[in-house]
Protein backbone atom coordinates (compact mmCIF):
# COMPACT_ATOMS: atom_id res chain seq x y z
CA UNK A 1 0.00 0.00 0.00
CA UNK A 2 1.40 3.39 -0.98
CA UNK A 3 2.14 6.12 1.49
CA UNK A 4 -0.63 8.36 0.12
CA UNK A 5 -3.25 5.61 0.36
CA UNK A 6 -2.08 4.74 3.88
CA UNK A 7 -2.42 8.35 4.94
CA UNK A 8 -5.94 8.60 3.52
CA UNK A 9 -6.93 5.36 5.28
CA UNK A 10 -5.58 6.53 8.63
CA UNK A 11 -7.26 9.90 8.21
CA UNK A 12 -10.59 8.26 7.45
CA UNK A 13 -10.20 5.94 10.44
CA UNK A 14 -9.44 8.84 12.72
CA UNK A 15 -12.53 10.65 11.46
CA UNK A 16 -14.73 7.60 12.05
CA UNK A 17 -13.39 7.13 15.58
CA UNK A 18 -14.07 10.79 16.39
CA UNK A 19 -17.64 10.49 15.11
CA UNK A 20 -18.25 7.51 17.40
CA UNK A 21 -17.08 9.53 20.39
CA UNK A 22 -19.57 12.28 19.57
CA UNK A 23 -22.46 9.82 19.35
CA UNK A 24 -21.54 8.38 22.75
CA UNK A 25 -21.40 11.85 24.28
CA UNK A 26 -24.78 12.77 22.82
CA UNK A 27 -26.35 9.60 24.22
CA UNK A 28 -24.85 10.32 27.63
CA UNK A 29 -26.13 13.89 27.54
CA UNK A 30 -29.62 12.65 26.65
CA UNK A 31 -29.54 10.23 29.58
CA UNK A 32 -28.49 12.96 32.01
CA UNK A 33 -31.26 15.24 30.69
CA UNK A 34 -33.85 12.49 31.18
CA UNK A 35 -32.64 11.82 34.71
CA UNK A 36 -32.81 15.53 35.58
CA UNK A 37 -36.33 15.69 34.20
CA UNK A 38 -37.32 12.61 36.20
CA UNK A 39 -36.00 14.02 39.47
CA UNK A 40 -37.65 17.37 38.76
CA UNK A 41 -40.95 15.51 38.34
CA UNK A 42 -40.44 13.69 41.63
CA UNK A 43 -39.70 16.99 43.34
CA UNK A 44 -42.86 18.54 41.95
CA UNK A 45 -44.93 15.68 43.36
CA UNK A 46 -43.21 15.91 46.74
CA UNK A 47 -44.17 19.57 47.10
CA UNK A 48 -47.65 19.27 45.58
CA UNK A 49 -50.58 19.49 47.96
CA UNK A 50 -53.16 16.74 48.12
CA UNK A 51 -55.81 18.54 46.07
CA UNK A 52 -53.42 19.24 43.17
CA UNK A 53 -52.14 15.68 43.24
CA UNK A 54 -55.70 14.40 43.10
CA UNK A 55 -56.33 16.52 40.00
CA UNK A 56 -53.26 14.98 38.36
CA UNK A 57 -54.52 11.49 39.21
CA UNK A 58 -57.96 12.27 37.81
CA UNK A 59 -56.55 13.66 34.57
CA UNK A 60 -54.15 10.74 34.12
CA UNK A 61 -56.92 8.22 34.75
CA UNK A 62 -59.18 9.85 32.17
CA UNK A 63 -56.38 10.06 29.59
CA UNK A 64 -55.63 6.35 29.87
CA UNK A 65 -59.30 5.39 29.74
CA UNK A 66 -59.65 4.33 33.37
CA UNK A 67 -62.45 5.03 35.82
CA UNK A 68 -61.66 7.77 38.34
CA UNK A 69 -62.89 7.06 41.86
CA UNK A 70 -63.72 9.94 44.19
CA UNK A 71 -61.47 9.86 47.28
CA UNK A 72 -63.11 8.32 50.35
CA UNK A 73 -66.37 7.67 48.52
CA UNK A 74 -66.80 4.27 50.18
CA UNK A 75 -66.10 5.73 53.62
CA UNK A 76 -68.61 8.54 53.06
CA UNK A 77 -71.31 6.06 52.08
CA UNK A 78 -70.67 3.91 55.18
CA UNK A 79 -70.83 6.97 57.41
CA UNK A 80 -74.10 8.05 55.84
CA UNK A 81 -75.54 4.59 56.50
CA UNK A 82 -74.47 4.72 60.17
CA UNK A 83 -76.02 8.18 60.60
CA UNK A 84 -79.23 7.16 58.81
CA UNK A 85 -79.53 4.15 61.14
CA UNK A 86 -79.69 6.62 64.04
CA UNK A 87 -82.37 8.67 62.24
CA UNK A 88 -80.22 11.82 62.15
CA UNK A 89 -79.50 12.31 58.46
CA UNK A 90 -81.23 15.71 58.56
CA UNK A 91 -78.81 16.88 61.26
CA UNK A 92 -75.65 16.08 59.30
CA UNK A 93 -74.26 17.49 56.06
CA UNK A 94 -71.62 15.82 53.89
CA UNK A 95 -69.28 17.57 51.51
CA UNK A 96 -66.71 15.70 49.46
CA UNK A 97 -63.59 17.67 48.59
CA UNK A 98 -60.51 16.90 46.53
CA UNK A 99 -58.54 15.96 49.63
CA UNK A 100 -61.22 14.15 51.66
CA UNK A 101 -64.61 14.59 53.33
CA UNK A 102 -66.21 17.27 55.48
CA UNK A 103 -68.97 16.13 57.84
CA UNK A 104 -70.88 18.96 59.52
CA UNK A 105 -72.99 18.24 62.60
CA UNK A 106 -75.48 20.86 63.72
CA UNK A 107 -74.37 22.43 66.99
CA UNK A 108 -77.81 22.08 68.63
CA UNK A 109 -77.44 18.31 68.24
CA UNK A 110 -74.10 18.26 70.07
CA UNK A 111 -74.13 20.99 72.72
CA UNK A 112 -76.40 23.12 74.84
CA UNK A 113 -76.04 26.88 74.41
CA UNK A 114 -72.76 28.10 75.91
CA UNK A 115 -71.73 24.56 76.89
CA UNK A 116 -69.00 22.22 75.63
CA UNK A 117 -70.22 18.92 77.08
CA UNK A 118 -71.42 16.56 74.33
CA UNK A 119 -75.09 15.63 74.60
CA UNK A 120 -75.87 11.92 75.13
CA UNK A 121 -77.65 11.69 71.78
CA UNK A 122 -74.62 13.13 69.98
CA UNK A 123 -72.24 10.86 71.89
CA UNK A 124 -74.30 7.86 70.78
CA UNK A 125 -74.15 9.03 67.17
CA UNK A 126 -70.37 9.46 67.33
CA UNK A 127 -70.01 6.00 68.88
CA UNK A 128 -71.54 4.62 65.66
CA UNK A 129 -69.59 6.82 63.25
CA UNK A 130 -66.11 6.70 64.78
CA UNK A 131 -65.58 2.91 64.28
CA UNK A 132 -66.47 3.34 60.60
CA UNK A 133 -63.77 5.99 60.27
CA UNK A 134 -61.27 3.93 62.24
CA UNK A 135 -61.42 1.11 59.70
CA UNK A 136 -59.23 3.23 57.44
CA UNK A 137 -57.45 5.29 60.10
CA UNK A 138 -53.99 4.62 58.72
CA UNK A 139 -54.78 6.40 55.47
CA UNK A 140 -55.82 9.83 56.65
CA UNK A 141 -55.86 12.48 59.32
CA UNK A 142 -58.87 13.73 61.28
CA UNK A 143 -59.42 17.45 61.91
CA UNK A 144 -62.24 18.49 64.24
CA UNK A 145 -63.46 22.08 63.93
CA UNK A 146 -65.66 23.94 66.38
CA UNK A 147 -67.81 26.84 65.11
CA UNK A 148 -70.17 29.24 66.88
CA UNK A 149 -72.65 31.94 65.88
CA UNK A 150 -71.84 35.62 66.43
CA UNK A 151 -73.67 35.96 69.76
CA UNK A 152 -71.11 36.95 72.37
CA UNK A 153 -70.60 34.68 75.38
CA UNK A 154 -72.04 36.54 78.39
CA UNK A 155 -71.45 34.07 81.22
CA UNK A 156 -69.88 30.74 82.05
CA UNK A 157 -66.30 29.46 82.04
CA UNK A 158 -65.51 30.63 78.50
CA UNK A 159 -64.62 34.30 78.03
CA UNK A 160 -65.37 34.29 74.30
CA UNK A 161 -66.51 32.21 71.34
CA UNK A 162 -62.87 31.40 70.62
CA UNK A 163 -62.51 29.38 73.79
CA UNK A 164 -65.99 27.87 73.50
CA UNK A 165 -65.44 26.63 69.95
CA UNK A 166 -61.99 25.27 70.81
CA UNK A 167 -63.18 23.31 73.84
CA UNK A 168 -66.11 21.90 71.84
CA UNK A 169 -63.69 20.67 69.17
CA UNK A 170 -61.49 19.11 71.85
CA UNK A 171 -64.50 17.37 73.43
CA UNK A 172 -65.19 15.61 70.13
CA UNK A 173 -61.50 14.90 69.57
CA UNK A 174 -61.27 13.10 72.91
CA UNK A 175 -63.90 10.62 71.75
CA UNK A 176 -61.68 9.76 68.77
CA UNK A 177 -58.68 9.42 71.07
CA UNK A 178 -60.59 7.19 73.47
CA UNK A 179 -61.54 5.01 70.50
CA UNK A 180 -57.85 4.30 69.89
CA UNK A 181 -56.91 6.88 67.27
CA UNK A 182 -53.26 7.90 67.18
CA UNK A 183 -52.80 11.42 68.54
CA UNK A 184 -50.52 12.21 65.61
CA UNK A 185 -53.38 12.08 63.12
CA UNK A 186 -55.80 14.14 65.25
CA UNK A 187 -56.18 17.91 65.31
CA UNK A 188 -58.70 20.23 66.98
CA UNK A 189 -59.38 23.79 65.80
CA UNK A 190 -61.70 26.45 67.23
CA UNK A 191 -62.85 28.99 64.65
CA UNK A 192 -65.24 30.94 66.87
CA UNK A 193 -67.69 32.85 64.67
CA UNK A 194 -65.17 33.59 61.88
CA UNK A 195 -66.42 31.04 59.35
CA UNK A 196 -70.23 31.24 59.12
CA UNK A 197 -71.94 29.19 56.43
CA UNK A 198 -74.96 31.48 56.37
CA UNK A 199 -76.13 34.80 57.78
CA UNK A 200 -76.33 35.23 61.57
CA UNK A 201 -79.26 37.65 61.19
CA UNK A 202 -81.89 34.97 61.94
CA UNK A 203 -82.26 32.30 64.59
CA UNK A 204 -82.23 29.62 61.91
CA UNK A 205 -79.00 31.00 60.44
CA UNK A 206 -77.32 31.13 63.82
CA UNK A 207 -78.39 27.54 64.47
CA UNK A 208 -76.68 26.43 61.25
CA UNK A 209 -73.51 28.31 62.09
CA UNK A 210 -73.28 26.62 65.49
CA UNK A 211 -71.76 23.36 64.31
CA UNK A 212 -69.00 20.79 64.61
CA UNK A 213 -67.15 19.80 61.45
CA UNK A 214 -65.16 16.58 61.20
CA UNK A 215 -62.75 16.73 58.28
CA UNK A 216 -61.22 13.47 57.08
CA UNK A 217 -58.24 14.39 54.97
CA UNK A 218 -55.31 12.75 53.21
CA UNK A 219 -52.19 12.64 55.33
Amino acid sequence: MGASKLNRFEGRKATEDHSGDEIWLLSYADLVTLLLGFFALLLSFSTMDASKLEKVKQSATEVFGGEYKVPFEDLANKMKQAIAAEGMSNQVMFKQTEDGIEVSFRGALFFNSGAAQIKPQAAKLLSQVIPVIKEQAGRFGVVIEGHTDNIAVKSGPYPSNWELSSVRACSVLRMFEEAGFDKKILQAIGWGDTKPITSNDTAQGRSQNRRVVVRIVKR
